[in-house]
C-alpha cells in the first residue's frame, strides 16, 4: 500500500470522526436549547408575580435571570449553526481540476488528500468553536436557572 493511500484512508476517518463529533454536539447543543426554553417559559410565566413584588431584589433577579437565559439561547442556537462546516467537492469540481492528462496519479491522489486534510481541518475548527459556545451556554443556563430559583425562593420570602 502506497503513502498516499495509507495518509488517504487515515485522512478519511479523521473526516468521518469529526462529522460524528459535529452530530454529538448537535444533539447536546438540542437538549440544552430545550432544557433553557423549558426554563424560561416558567420563568416569563412567573414574570408578572415576580415584578409585583415590593423587593427591588425579586425585580433585579427576574430580569437578570430572563437576561442571562436569553444569553444561554443565544450561545446554543449559535452552535447549532453549520456555518464553514465542508464536505467532500460537489459536483465535478474535483474531476474539472484533476482531469487533465498532465495530472499523475501521484499528484492527483496528494491534491484529493490535501483537500481532505483541508476539509477536516476546517472542519475541526468549526467543531472547537462549537465547544466553546456550548461551554458558554451550559455556564449560563446554570447561571439563569440558580437566578430563577433565587427570584421565586427571594419572593415567597418577601411575600410572607
Amino acid at each position: 500500500m502506497s503513502k498516499i493511500a495509507i495518509v488517504k484512508e487515515a485522512a478519511e476517518k479523521a473526516m468521518a470522526a469529526e462529522n460524528e463529533r459535529a452530530h454529538h454536539l448537535s444533539g447536546k447543543a438540542e437538549k440544552l436549547v430545550a432544557g433553557i426554553i423549558v426554563v424560561t417559559g416558567f420563568q416569563l410565566l412567573d414574570t408578572p408575580t415576580l415584578l409585583e413584588s415590593s423587593s427591588p431584589w425579586v425585580k433585579i433577579l427576574c430580569c437578570l435571570a430572563l437576561a442571562v437565559l436569553s444569553l444561554s439561547l443565544l450561545f446554543g442556537l449559535s452552535s447549532l449553526r453549520l456555518k464553514n462546516y465542508e464536505g467532500y467537492p460537489r459536483g465535478d469540481k474535483l474531476w474539472e481540476n484533476l482531469k487533465s492528462e498532465e495530472v499523475s496519479e501521484d499528484a492527483a491522489g496528494q491534491a484529493i488528500l490535501q483537500s481532505l486534510l483541508k476539509a477536516r481541518e476546517q472542519n475541526a475548527r468549526v467543531n472547537d468553536a462549537k465547544v466553546n459556545s456550548l461551554f458558554w451556554c451550559g455556564w449560563l443556563f446554570f447561571a439563569g436557572f440558580l437566578s430563577v430559583a433565587g427570584s421565586q425562593l427571594l419572593s415567597a420570602f418577601a411575600n410572607l
